[in-house]
Formats: C-alpha cells, structure tokens, sequence
C-alpha cells in the first residue's frame, strides 16, 4: 500500500508539542496528564500553554485517574476521515473536578448510549497504530 493511501485510511494525527509532549507521553501509558498552574491552582487542557485563569506559564504535569462526567454525545453517520467506520460514537466529558476543562473520546463500545449528562464514565487510551493514542470511553455509568 502506498503511503498516500495509508494516510488516507487512519485518523488524522495530531503532532505533540513541546507543551503537549507530556500528554501524549503519558497517553501511550494509558494515563490521562492535565496541567496544573503553579500559580493559582487550576487544572487546565494538555493543549494550554498557559494557565487561563492568571496567564501564568508556570505548569505542572498532573496525572488524573480518568473519571470524567459525561457532558454530551454524538454519533457520526458520515466518515470524518476516508476509511473511518460509522456510525462512530463520540463523547464530550468534563474534568470531574474542572469542568472547564473538555476532552473529546470516541466510544466505539457505545457505552454513552443511554447516560444522561452528568453521568460519571471513565476516560482511557486506545492503542492507534503507529500514532498517537486515541481517547476513548472505557466505563461507562455510575461503578
């Protein structure tokens, strides 16, 4: 298979930064790292260069367990990329103790289906090729 077709039929692939390095590091652990501001004391997104609350640059990799609140879902019935399988269910959660703070999982096991927002489901990563991890929905409901 050539390389333009490969590409073709796999997700797209973010390319970890300087700033997000310790995320995906992390990631392939199966670990869920978040930042933590030095500073004020607020938990902020792997993508945050600095803290939103008091702009300080002065953040710490915080490991989460990977419970989070189940804010929304969806489910894509046409391919976001050539070769994705649909219908793909996807999942916006909040940080239980920040709910600033919003990842977006896919949830192939469709674990989402009949929660409620604010229902508690616990965030993972899933192996995804030779790219990075991919967060996905691992439990779903209250444990």
């Amino acid at each position: 298979m050539k390389m333009r077709e490969r590409e073709m039929t796999r997700p797209p692939q973010p390319v970890p930064t300087q700033e997000t390095q310790p995320f995906w590091d992390a990631a392939r652990d199966g670990r869920v790292v978040l930042w933590h501001c030095n500073a004020c004391g607020r938990t902020a997104g792997p993508l945050s260069p600095r803290c939103p609350d008091c702009l300080s640059g002065s953040l710490s990799a915080l490991t989460y367990e990977g419970r989070v609140l189940l804010k929304g879902r969806t489910v894509l019935t046409v391919p976001a990329y050539e070769g994705q399988s649909v219908p793909a269910p996807v999942a916006e959660c909040v940080i239980e103790d920040e709910p600033r703070v919003t990842l977006i999982a896919a949830d192939p096991d469709d674990l989402t289906r009949d929660l409620a927002p604010g229902t508690p489901v616990t965030l993972g990563f899933a192996a995804n090729g030779d790219g990075v991890p991919l967060a996905t929905i691992t439990g779903g409901g209250p444990s």
